[in-house]
């Protein structure tokens, strides 16, 4: 049975201005074009691959020429030209009705900024955060991608990534498979450290995607790993700039602190958006959050019992809601998706 993706997009729905979900061969391709309560325009699109792998990207609109040439690289385009044509025009209307926004400038404390981030409501102010802290801190571009990790095979099984970069890139990143075995997010799975580009491990595979890389900015780079407490989710950030090395890595290693500090802030967001979509969708109580805590430690039905203070009998009657409500064949794969969907780590 297929684990069920929560929604990622939910609490956007009451400000989503146009959505298109096409199937282009084995794959599906769904686009979403939302606003925040600054009026920022916001495109998500979405990839549901033939291997069930999701990969979305997060592409602030603010920049006009940015839709022209996240449309003009995918490699979908001309099977999606009259919805990318739509969202063009909703981005376009709302930029006509807005009120002026005038950009006030404001000194960038990295560490306030950070400390913002736990009470942004939504991506695009995520995305904004991220943008002047980067700058602050010695990058150009920024990616950053939430990881769902498969835990037998070690790979990528969902991938959610806050574009902050050219919006090209991660057209080619993806249509090329790259994610796949990009050196960067493999050493962010198994390590916690920050570390520069030049210090990971290179195969001659790696030389492809590490060219294609230099032309849209990213000669010099510095990864931070963030990790969840069951590594079911792994936060991985990449900021470059287009300095030559050592220069270039220098100019970020300094401030390697801080731009961990902001990987595990992104993080944590994430899973908590996640906790609260999933809570609201599966409508699990706390003894069963708790009940499925316990199975993923291995706890048995009988020291499950013994720590609610029921029979065994009644946690099997537990573990049995449990599965009905997750759509799980058995309690083992219902703390899977559990664990998959955010509701415990």
């Amino acid at each position: 049975m297929q684990k069920p993706i929560v929604d990622r997009a939910a609490d956007f729905a009451r400000r989503t201005l146009f959505e298109a979900d096409v199937q282009i061969a084995r794959d599906r391709v769904v686009l979403r074009l939302w606003r925040n309560s600054d009026a920022l325009c916001v495109l998500e699109r979405r990839l549901v691959r033939s291997d069930d792998v999701v990969l979305t990207q997060i592409l602030s609109l603010e920049d006009g020429d940015a839709l022209a040439e996240f449309a003009a690289a995918d490699p979908y385009g001309d099977h999606l030209r009259a919805q990318y044509q739509s969202v063009d025009r909703e981005r376009r209307e709302q930029i006509h009705h807005q009120t002026d926004r005038k950009a006030r400038y404001r000194p960038v404390d990295p560490v306030e900024e950070i400390d913002l981030i736990d009470t942004c409501s939504n991506e695009a102010e995520l995305m904004n955060i991220a943008g002047r802290v980067v700058g602050k801190l010695g990058g150009q571009s920024y990616v950053y991608h939430w990881l769902r990790v498969n835990e037998k095979t070690g790979g990528t099984d969902e991938s959610r990534s806050l574009v902050g970069c050219h919006p090209a890139w991660l057209h080619r990143y993806i249509n090329r498979l790259w994610y796949r075995r990009d050196p960067f997010l493999e050493y962010a799975k198994r390590n916690a450290a920050s570390t520069v580009g030049s210090r990971i491990d290179l195969s001659n595979d790696d030389d492809s995607l590490m060219s294609h890389a230099v032309e849209y900015g990213f000669r010099s780079s510095l990864v931070c790993p963030a990790h969840s407490r069951s590594n079911a989710w792994v936060g991985v950030l990449q900021v470059s700039n287009e300095q030559p090395q050592p220069k270039g890595e220098s100019a970020l290693w300094k401030h390697r602190v801080l731009l961990r500090a902001l990987a595990l802030a992104l993080l944590d967001w994430h899973l908590a958006t996640l906790r609260h979509d999933a809570t609201n969708l599966f409508n699990l109580d706390q003894r069963e959050l708790a009940a499925l805590r316990m199975v993923r430690a291995g706890r048995t039905a009988l020291n499950v019992a013994d720590s609610l203070g029921v029979s065994e009998r009644t946690a099997y009657a537990i573990f049995t809601k449990i599965n009905g409500k997750l759509g799980a064949p058995n309690i083992t794969k219902a703390a899977e998706t559990a664990v998959a969907i955010g509701l415990i780590e």
